[in-house]
């Protein structure tokens, strides 16, 4: 029990606090009125009753009323008029306030929200950006301008119980430097070779100190044990999944060697999936990788081109091609659908600015999916003033748009086609990402064909990894199994273990694939790959022509896997593709199109 004595002493400063805080709120309440009177005066206006002669007006009004009626009725009265006088001023208060606050609108400076919805497939947003390097004789001067697009597509904000997209405050973050020259224009250099070269050293150092015990895994015991848990998973068999999962933990390891890393990534999304969190678990997953800097993505490519030719010899083939058909032009517009990060493009901007005669004016259009976050289009913005930052650096005359959208939702006219340019359209590794009639009756991939005819390119370029993703778990479990053992085997045999940005080069470019294929389902799936031969006959279905493949780009594309990488790497040209694999295994292939002119496509 408390002392009345402390509790009164308490009680009694209290009192005095009180006091002191609203003397000094009368204080601060009359030094504003004689600063802002002299202001009303000027306007003409006059200058509003202060809260004290509001109360005071309010009382002789109540004091008014009140000589007219009974006592009680005069209690009851007075109460009801006081406490509809301090509601009133309580909410004109608010709407005040709400006029220094900013709208939606205001808040959203790259992203305009056009509607809100419980539904994520229903919201709407603009969001484009133009950047414009001008004409050779006025380089250097940068025009900015905005201009419409709509989308739609899933939103973590919306998800997440917010309705708004607030603009972030940029980290410092270098748009190029000499990190970046160093990866995006040394496709070619001899300190490229000089990296490949190194790093089978250190691979071959590692191989003859032998294999730590930490990173040996039983392969056939621990792809036994996936197989055997991903039926139980399917079924939802949580007593046997468990029990499985158990014993791949105890098998596998992140450090470990592929198989064993493999397993580990696996075993987490079989986890989250018959948990039933695996939506939430890819969502979490993606949210991560948008905030990431720009570098961390590209330590992750360059990684990827000194460990596996793969992307190297795509962008060599698409740029190579590009060269090939606008030799001549003056104008040239390359539309890439599924732009990244735009790591291909220095080193085509580069090869233009040495042309005989002079660069020709080049735009490129970028297009990507609306990314999760505050800002659905900031690094598509980025990407364009990197590119611009190029261009100016090797005097090409250049203008870049960027269009964040789902791409079957994109119209013709937003691509603003001249007819004086040479148009090109190159798609590496995008369509897959784009849903097929399995989601709707009108294929949305199929849509988005029938965009890139109307569009009628010189040259459609287009190259996709050679996989399929089947509807059933668990087929898609056996397929996703068997295709992400061949790439960590590749990783295994092909840089060290004590290398950091290996599991970088994972953590980017594997597992949110393996965990969006495998604790996902329906429309949830981010991606449906399809064999070289669905392509094929897909793209065949909405009228383009397949072109044979140039035998000099197959030939300098042959000597670019010759040149240092690993000889259980293969290239080759079959039914007018250009084959990637690994030990006999096509991995991926690239090959280029044009629209038919028949008249009855």
């Amino acid at each position: 029990m408390m002392d009345p004595t402390i509790d009164y002493i308490k009680r009694y400063l209290l009192e005095e606090e009180i006091d002191e805080l609203n003397i000094n709120a009368c204080k601060d309440e009359a030094a504003l009125q004689d600063i802002e009177k002299p202001f009303y005066e000027i306007l003409g206006q006059k200058y509003p009753p202060t809260q004290n002669e509001q109360l005071v007006a309010s009382s002789q009004l109540e004091s008014d009323l009140s000589s007219s009626s009974c006592s009680t009725s005069k209690n009851s009265n007075s109460d009801t008029l006081v406490w509809n006088l301090l509601v009133t001023e309580f909410h004109k208060g608010i709407e005040e306030g709400k006029k220094f606050l900013l709208t939606i609108n205001n808040l959203a400076t790259d992203c305009k929200e056009k509607t809100v919805s419980a539904d994520p497939s229903e919201v709407k947003y603009e969001n484009s950006a133009t950047f414009k390097l001008a004409e050779k004789d006025d380089l250097g001067k940068i025009s900015t301008s905005r201009s419409k697009m709509y989308s739609s597509g899933i939103n973590l904000d919306i998800l997440e119980g917010r309705n708004s997209k607030i603009s972030m405050i940029d980290s410092e973050e270098a748009v190029r430097d000499d990190v970046y020259d160093k990866v995006l224009l040394g496709h070619g250099d001899h300190r490229l070779k000089g990296e490949i070269c190194s790093l089978r050293e250190t691979l071959q150092l590692e191989a003859s100190l032998g294999v730590p015990k930490e990173i040996q895994g039983d392969h056939d015991k621990i792809y036994t044990l996936l197989i055997h848990c991903s039926e139980a998973v399917a079924i939802y068999d949580q007593r046997r999944a468990q029990e499985l999962l158990n014993k791949i933990r105890m098998q596998s390891s992140p450090n470990g060697n592929g198989i064993q890393r493999l397993a580990s990534v696996l075993a987490d999304a079989l986890e989250a999936r018959l948990a039933g969190v695996g939506r939430e678990y890819f969502r979490r997953l993606i949210a991560k990788l948008v905030k990431s800097p720009d570098i961390y993505f590209l330590k992750g490519h360059h990684m990827s081109i000194i460990a596996a030719p793969f992307t190297r010899v795509y962008y060599f083939f698409s740029n190579s091609n590009i060269l090939n058909v606008t030799r001549n032009a003056k104008k040239v517009h390359v539309i890439d659908l599924g732009i990244k990060f735009g790591f291909q493009w220095p080193s085509l901007i580069q090869a233009i600015s040495k042309r005989v005669g002079g660069p020709p004016k080049l735009r490129i259009t970028g297009i990507e999916f609306p990314e999760p976050g505050f800002r659905p289009a900031k690094r598509i913005e980025g990407v364009g003033q990197r590119l611009l930052e190029y261009a100016r650096s090797f005097n090409v005359p250049f203008e870049y748009k960027g269009i964040v959208s789902q791409w079957e939702s994109i119209r013709i006219e937003e691509l603003a086609i001249n007819d004086d340019e040479v148009v090109i359209v190159n798609c590496l590794f995008g369509l897959r990402e784009v849903k097929d009639e399995t989601f709707a009756i009108e294929s949305p991939r199929d849509r988005v064909l029938k965009l890139i005819r109307q569009i009628k390119p010189q040259i459609f370029i287009h190259a996709e990894s050679n996989r399929s993703c089947s509807s059933f778990f668990l087929y898609r479990f056996r397929q996703v199994l068997s295709t992400y053992s061949a790439i960590y085997d590749i990783v295994d045999s092909t840089i060290p273990h004590k290398v950091k940005d290996r599991k970088l080069l994972e953590n980017v470019y594997f597992v949110p694939d393996i965990i969006n294929s495998i604790a996902c389902e329906g429309s949830d799936l981010k991606e449906k790959p399809e064999t070289l031969k669905q392509w094929q006959r897909r793209n065949l279905r909405a009228c383009f022509e397949q072109l044979p493949v140039n035998p000099d780009i197959v030939k300098e594309c042959k000597n670019l896997v010759r040149d240092g990488y690993d000889n259980r790497y293969f290239i080759q040209e079959d039914d007018n593709w250009l084959l990637q694999g690994w030990k006999g295994r096509v991995i991926s292939g690239a090959t280029a199109w044009k629209p038919k002119l028949d008249e009855g496509c």
